[in-house]
């Protein structure tokens, strides 16, 4: 009996001490949790300010001429935001698209009654998402990030990548711009968006789209191509513009474009 008795006291006091001991093994446990947590609010933290520290520069009001872009980490991504030169003086516009070597834009021969220079403008160079160039800026901002997930810069340049000239009427207006074409790493087709109709015409011999019915500002387009020189060429208007179709192709005409 006395053996038994002593055995039972032993096994007791041994439950006794594991069951002291175990707010203790809990809190060891439960010490890596806390840890990762912990971690991951940092981690966090940074990223908040890696995100506001890119767009602050990104997004900041910028002076005529201004371009930065801003490397996006989460989905390996640029994005490009600048404001155009703009000026409403034909002869200041002419020194301009000189003095950026902008894309040559001739000014039409012929334009519907009514409508006049109202407006020159000068937009930086920025690579399409698919172009050779994109993907290099890509691999140079990751780069420069040093890992960031964010990050955003100023960038510098001498030659204009597209130019635009704004005739008007009352409230109405006719746009023309130029744009240098980009080498694509893969083919790329035009494709109508949600509701928009396209045509095939030809302009000056070369095949030309007309678009109608899109959602943008400038809903009615049409667009050609100059190969010779890599050049891109649009006309637009407004959705409720009172010109036609013939109208469009007249004013391509007249600019003389092969």
């Amino acid at each position: 009996m006395n053996v038994t008795k002593k055995t039972l006291i032993t096994a007791a006091s041994i439950l006794l001490m594991f069951g002291s001991a175990s707010p203790i093994a809990e809190e060891a446990a439960a010490a890596p949790h806390k840890s990762s947590k912990t971690q991951a609010a940092s981690n966090e933290t940074r990223l908040e300010q890696q995100k506001k520290a890119a767009i602050a520069i990104h997004s900041k009001q910028k002076k005529p001429g201004e371009l930065t872009v801003m490397y996006d980490g989460t989905d390996n991504s640029l994005s490009f935001n600048y404001l155009s030169i703009k000026t409403s003086n034909d002869d200041e516009y002419t020194k301009l698209l000189s003095k950026y070597k902008a894309p040559e834009l001739t000014q039409p021969a012929w334009l519907p009654e009514g409508y006049a220079f109202e407006s020159g403008e000068i937009m930086p160079p920025y690579p399409h998402f698919l172009s050779k160039r994109y993907q290099g800026m890509l691999k140079e901002l990751q780069t420069e990030a040093k890992g960031k997930t964010y990050y955003a810069k100023k960038l510098n340049w001498s030659e204009a990548g597209e130019t635009a000239i704004v005739f008007s009427k009352d409230s109405d207006v006719i746009r023309l711009s130029a744009k240098k074409m980009q080498p694509f790493f893969t083919e790329v087709t035009k494709v109508p968006g949600k509701g928009e109709n396209f045509e095939k015409l030809t302009v000056n011999g070369i095949e030309a789209l007309y678009a109608t019915n899109s959602d943008a500002l400038f809903s009615t387009r049409l667009m050609w191509e100059n190969t010779k020189d890599q050049l891109e060429y649009e006309i637009s208007t407004y959705k409720n513009s009172s010109l036609t179709k013939d109208d469009l192709v007249a004013i391509a005409e007249s600019m003389g474009k092969e």
